[in-house]
């Protein structure tokens, strides 16, 4: 399956939703409910829309990962 993107789709500060956040995520929605409200990613509140930008989807992934080891010979 493709996904079609335009350009505006993927500027890091366009707004996505929780779905799309999750699933950019691999995980459930509520996990990423659990993972807002803890603190471990921030959103944007719009009203009563919450909404998360690409940028702090990369951030968040970014924080997660672990230094690569160094091999010794």
């Amino acid at each position: 399956m493709t996904e079609i993107s335009s350009p505006a789709s993927q500027d890091p500060l366009v707004l996505i939703t929780g779905k799309e956040a999750a699933r950019l995520l691999g995980c459930c929605e509520r996990t990423l409910w659990k993972m807002r409200e803890a603190g471990k990613i921030r959103c944007v509140k719009i009203g009563v829309a919450v909404r998360f930008t690409r940028a702090e989807i990369a951030r968040f992934i970014e924080s997660q990962s672990t230094p690569l080891k160094t091999l010794k010979a």
